[in-house]
C-alpha cells in the first residue's frame, strides 16, 4: 500500500483506506499527505444527493398552502404529505416554480427522468430515452473526484424489462449503470469488492471476519495504521486525528457506541441497520413495498459514504419509470400498483378519474414523505447539514397529467452556507437548469468554479434559493 518514487514514500489514500485485508477504515482526511483528497488543503467539501422519485404527487396535498418560513410545528400542523419532514423543518427549502425544459413527447416517464438532473431535452424520445447531456452527478464527480464515478443507485425492480434505470449521464446518450442493492455498496465500503465489482485481494477473508466470527477489523488493518503513523511527513494534527481513527475502529462492523470524537461519530457504523442490509445479500425484489426499505438503506450507506469521503455525489432513483410498487395503503384496498394510481385507471396507458386512486395517491405521497424524513434522520446523525445538501424531486408535478410544469423540489442541508434553510419559495417558473447551475456550484465551491450554463436555459444562478 505504501509506494516508493523519485520523490519518496507516497501513500494512495484510496488504496490504504480498503487496508491490509481490502476492508474499507473510512480513515479522516490526512491533509499533509501528498495524494490527499479532492479539494484544497484548508477548503470545506459538499457532498450532494440528487433524488428523483417516480408518478409524480398530489399537488394539492403535498406542500404548505402559503409560501414564507418553515418552522417544526407549522409545517406539522399544515396537514400536508411535507408535514413527514416537520422535524427537519430547519434544514428544508421547499421550492415551486420550476419546470422541465421539454414536454411529454412519446414516454413521459423515461422522458422525466432523462431531464431531471440533466436541465436538457431528451437526445431521442420512446421507452428508449436518453439523455441530451450530462447530469449534475458527473459534472461535480469530474470537478471534486476526477477518475471516480459518483455513486448511482436504484430502488426498485431494476429488471423490470421496462424504463429501469435513467438518471445518471455520463454524457449525452452515456447511461451509468446504477446499483439496486444495498447490500452491494455496502460490500464497497467495507472494502470486500471494488469498485469495478470484483473482488478485493483477500475479500474472502475480509467476508468471513464480518459476517462469521465479527472480529474487529483491527487485526486487517494495524500493520499498516502503524506504517503511516510512522511516516515521517504525517503532521502532528494528522497524527491525532489518525491514533483518533485508530481508537475509534474497533467493532467496526456493528458500530461504535457514538460517545467519542465528532470524526468518530461521523465516520462508523453507528445507525445503520446492519442486519437488514446483510439480510440482502441474497437479493429478490419485492413489489409489495420493498422500495421504501431500499430507499432507505441506500441513503444511510450514502451519508455514511459521505462523512468517510468515499465519495463526494450520488444519485438515487426511487422506483421503476412505470412503477408497479404495491402501497399497503388504506385506500388502496384493491391492490393496485402505483403506477395504476398515478393514472388514476387500472391501466398503465389509459388516464382516468378514480377517486379512490387519487386518495391513495396521496396516502403514498405521505409514505415516501416518511422514507424521506427518515433517510434524512442518518444525514443530520452524521452532521453533514452544513456540508451537503440532499435534492429530492419527482419525474412528474402530478400523476395523471404527467406535467412537466411545477415539479416539486425538496432542498436538505445548507450546501456549506450557500443555500436558504427553513422556508418555502417560489423560482417563478423557471426551467430547471438554473437551479443545477446553482446546486453545481454549491458542491464544487472548494475549487473556486462556479457553473453558469450547465442544461437548457438562459444561464446564471437561481438567486431565490440562495442564502
Amino acid at each position: 500500500m505504501i509506494r516508493f518514487g523519485q520523490r519518496g514514500p507516497c501513500v494512495n489514500r484510496r488504496a490504504f483506506l480498503r487496508g491490509a485485508a481490502g476492508v474499507a477504515v473510512g480513515l479522516p482526511f490526512l491533509e499533509s499527505l501528498p495524494e490527499r483528497s479532492a479539494w484544497a488543503v484548508g477548503a470545506t467539501p459538499v457532498f450532494s444527493l440528487f433524488i428523483c422519485a417516480i408518478d409524480g404527487v398530489v399537488p394539492e396535498k403535498f406542500f404548505p398552502d402559503s409560501l414564507g418560513p418553515l418552522t417544526v410545528e407549522g409545517l406539522a400542523a399544515a396537514g400536508k404529505a411535507t408535514s413527514k419532514l416537520s422535524a427537519h423543518a430547519e434544514e428544508l427549502l421547499f421550492v415551486r416554480g420550476i419546470n422541465w425544459p421539454s414536454t411529454p413527447i412519446a414516454e413521459p416517464h423515461a422522458e422525466a427522468l432523462c431531464i431531471a438532473f440533466t436541465g436538457v431535452k431528451p437526445a431521442n424520445t420512446g421507452v428508449s430515452a436518453r439523455a441530451g447531456g450530462p447530469s449534475a452527478d458527473w459534472a461535480i464527480a469530474e470537478r471534486v473526484q476526477p477518475g471516480t464515478p459518483p455513486l448511482t443507485l436504484y430502488a426498485g425492480n431494476l429488471k423490470n424489462g421496462y424504463i429501469a434505470e435513467r438518471l445518471s449521464f455520463s454524457a449525452a446518450g452515456e447511461l451509468t449503470p446504477a446499483v439496486d442493492n444495498p447490500f452491494t455498496l455496502y460490500q464497497k465500503l467495507v472494502g470486500i469488492v471494488a469498485p469495478d465489482g470484483t473482488m478485493t485481494p483477500d475479500g474472502e477473508a475480509a467476508r468471513r471476519l464480518l459476517f462469521e466470527s465479527r472480529n474487529s477489523v483491527h487485526d486487517l488493518v494495524r500493520e499498516e495504521l502503524q506504517a503511516l503513523m510512522a511516516e515521517p511527513r504525517l503532521g502532528a494534527e494528522d497524527k491525532r486525528r489518525l491514533q483518533q481513527h485508530f481508537d475509534a475502529i474497533r467493532d467496526l462492523e456493528v458500530g461504535i457506541d457514538g460517545m467519542g470524537t465528532e470524526a468518530q461519530q461521523r465516520c462508523s457504523w453507528e445507525g445503520v441497520e446492519l442486519d437488514k442490509i446483510e439480510a440482502l445479500e441474497t437479493f429478490k425484489y419485492d413489489a409489495h413495498g420493498m422500495v421504501e426499505d431500499l430507499v432507505r438503506l441506500h441513503m444511510s450507506l450514502v451519508a455514511l459514504a459521505f462523512a468517510c469521503n468515499f465519495s463526494r455525489t450520488a444519485t438515487l432513483q426511487w422506483g421503476d419509470g412505470t412503477d408497479h410498487t404495491v402501497y399497503d395503503v388504506p385506500s388502496n384496498e384493491r391492490g393496485w400498483p402505483f403506477n395504476f394510481i398515478c393514472h388514476r385507471a387500472q391501466s398503465d396507458g389509459m388516464v382516468g378519474n378514480d377517486e379512490l386512486a387519487a386518495l391513495a395517491h396521496a396516502e403514498i405521497d405521505e409514505v415516501r414523505m416518511q422514507t424521506l424524513a427518515a433517510g434524512l434522520d442518518h444525514f443530520a446523525a452524521r452532521g453533514l447539514a452544513d456540508n451537503a445538501f440532499v435534492l429530492w424531486t419527482n419525474g412528474f408535478a402530478d400523476g395523471p397529467g404527467h406535467s412537466y410544469r411545477n415539479v416539486p423540489h425538496i432542498l436538505w442541508g445548507n450546501a456549506g452556507g450557500r443555500l436558504k434553510q427553513a422556508e418555502y419559495v417560489d423560482a417563478g417558473n423557471v426551467n430547471n437548469s438554473l437551479l443545477l447551475n446553482t446546486l453545481i456550484s454549491a458542491a464544487i465551491q472548494d475549487t473556486g468554479e462556479t457553473v453558469e450554463d450547465f442544461g437548457d436555459g438562459p444561464g446564471g444562478q437561481l438567486d431565490v434559493v440562495l442564502a
